[in-house]
């Protein structure tokens, strides 16, 4: 059966920019540079014990030594009755199992390389690479949680390749999770309550930590990073009751959990939308959900639905399936029980030292497909967030859209010759303003150190802007930091001395916090503790600085919009 879907919508124009995708690349080839770091993978086979059975690696050697054991399932596979649901814990196998190849993807829209990804159901694993097996001491554990609008991406190596890391003593591990409808449909019923892709995420954690000493890594010892959906999903870790104890330190990387793309406020409607457009109209969850069992998976993948029949609608909105407050059920099977902004004012996260941060030109990734979003934004309120227009009355939503015209483009329509002053907004609004925020709000609560930065460097290697056709406009784009922790080999990217100089600090401080909760370096200035009272943060660019008070007329507004300015916590 083939379905036929044309809906001509500013959410079927918004939802495939590869927003929080962390290095979306459309269309590009796999052309190896000549000073590219390559794998060579030696015959020696290397065996590990975890729970489940035995495991046979590969030694990797070139650039770096180290051990890379690939394909590992971390759950049961989800198939049949499974799907949609939380995941299952792995089950053994006998003999000695090959790691030496990637498991399957989650079926996708690969964004990278603009084609669907097949995939398949059972895409549950996770890849780990380490320096020594036998280390004269446990070694940090890093765990990557991919972006990709939690519509697209995987942990595997074509990408996220370890190399870079693998310079420094320390254990890696990337993993799959289940994406877009299979990962989060959500019906508010208790047998799919929503945010399986993010159980998907806990069960990875669970089994780091029960193996991952196994590879040399310390299971007391674990930084969780991420950039975009990977980076919100690590600060919806650290407010989730489900994750207690499964890390010790945190990375975000361009998105925390107040950043509105990053959860869903209409995840139900969303699912009853699906079941209409693939033939199901109905309005009985138990009806759509045995359904939604039998349809092709192929018909799962790469959604395009109409925009909802809302009061106020919100290009953040655009990211149909993805975390949602669950609403039914118990609380420890709850990954998330209240809106976010509630958990963080409230001090439900995590005490554990945190990097967090942006790119300067975070907008870009919005700004760029300004030809389609220009009649919306000419909508009263659309400038406004949604947080804020979901709490307030009409006057209100209208005074402070009026503000915030004024404030970034003088009052004036946001047309194509101000694309830089849209670029400049989408920056604060989607990204910086939230994420200081969140900075602010830990930094009240906790007693341990939070650590901000901006990201500034511009190179040969910022593929994504160049492939954006941007570069006429200021800052790096949103995921483009991501190539300068990871050895990208599925995308022509250079390698200069310079980008290797940048390579070299920027890893070191990640790892070195990884170790010690501080990210040092004896060869860049040191980076001080973000605090209200003293609000630094670090530039990352061609140059190591230490700095204060980033973006401040534009933050200091946005506190005055939010009604911020003096935050009201409980601890």
């Amino acid at each position: 059966m083939k379905w036929k879907f044309e809906f001509i919508t500013l959410t079927q124009h918004f939802i495939k920019m590869s927003w929080w995708s962390c290095g979306s690349m459309k269309g590009l080839g796999c052309t190896r540079l000549k000073n590219r770091p390559q794998r060579r993978v030696s015959r020696d086979m290397t065996l590990v014990k975890t729970e489940q059975g035995v495991l046979k690696g590969v030694v990797c050697s070139d650039v770096e030594n180290y051990v890379a054991f690939k394909g590992i399932p971390y759950a049961k596979p989800p198939l049949g009755e499974l799907r949609f649901k939380a995941p299952q814990p792995p089950e053994p196998w006998e003999g000695v199992r090959d790691a030496s190849q990637h498991g399957p993807v989650c079926p996708q829209y690969n964004e990278r390389m603009n084609r669907i990804e097949p995939g398949s159901e059972d895409c549950l694993y996770l890849n780990v690479y380490t320096k020594s097996l036998t280390p004269a001491s446990p070694l940090p554990v890093m765990v990557w949680i991919h972006g990709g609008a939690f519509y697209t991406g995987s942990g595997n190596s074509d990408f996220y390749g370890p190399e870079f890391f693998m310079a420094h003593d320390m254990v890696l591990v990337t993993f799959n999770y289940r994406l877009e409808v299979l990962g989060f449909l959500c019906l508010d019923t208790e047998e799919i309550p929503g945010n399986a892709g993010m159980k998907d995420q806990v069960l990875a954690l669970k089994w780091v930590k029960k193996n991952i000493a196994a590879f040399g890594g310390d299971p007391n010892n674990v930084t969780i990073f991420g950039c975009s959906a990977g980076s919100g999903s690590v600060s919806l870790h650290m407010s989730s009751k489900m994750s207690e104890g499964l890390f010790d330190k945190a990375i975000c990387q361009s998105g925390v959990s107040l950043n509105e793309w990053n959860y869903n406020t209409y995840g139900r409607q969303r699912s009853f939308q699906l079941g209409k457009l693939l033939g199901k109209d109905t309005e009985d969850p138990n009806e759509l959900l045995e359904f939604l069992k039998t349809v092709p998976v192929s018909s799962l993948v790469n959604i395009q639905l109409p925009m909802l029949e809302l009061k106020y609608n919100d290009i953040l909105d655009s990211i149909l399936f993805g975390p949602v407050v669950e609403k039914v059920g118990l609380d420890k099977d709850k990954f998330i029980s209240e809106l976010p902004i509630e958990l963080v004012k409230n001090g439900h996260i995590a005490k554990v030292p945190l990097i967090l941060g942006y790119t300067s030109g975070e907008g870009l990734e919005i700004a760029r497909k300004f030809p389609y979003l220009a009649d919306f934004m000419a909508t009263t309120g659309a400038v406004v967030p949604k947080e804020l227009k979901l709490q307030w009355t009409p006057e209100k939503v209208q005074t402070a859209d009026e503000r915030i015209r004024k404030q970034y483009f003088n009052g004036n329509p946001i047309t194509s010759d101000k694309l830089q002053d849209y670029c400049n907004f989408e920056t604060d609004r989607a990204f910086s303003n939230n994420i200081i925020r969140f900075a602010r709000y830990y930094a009240q609560h906790a007693s341990e150190n939070v650590y901000l930065y901006e990201f500034t460097a511009e190179t040969e290697r910022n593929y994504t802007k160049k492939s954006y056709n941007m570069e006429d406009y200021k800052g790096v784009c949103h995921s483009d930091d991501v190539l300068y922790l990871f050895n990208v080999t599925s995308l022509d990217v250079p390698l200069t001395d310079e980008i290797k100089m940048i390579i070299k600090q920027f890893v070191k401080l990640w790892v070195n916090f990884a170790k010690t909760g501080k990210p040092t370096s004896t060869e860049v200035v040191e980076w001080k503790p973000f605090r209200e009272s003293e609000r630094n943060y670090y530039i990352i660019g061609k140059d190591f600085e230490s700095s204060r008070n980033p973006n401040a007329e534009n933050i200091s507004f946005w506190e005055d919009i939010y009604e911020e300015s003096t935050l009201n916590v409980t601890k």
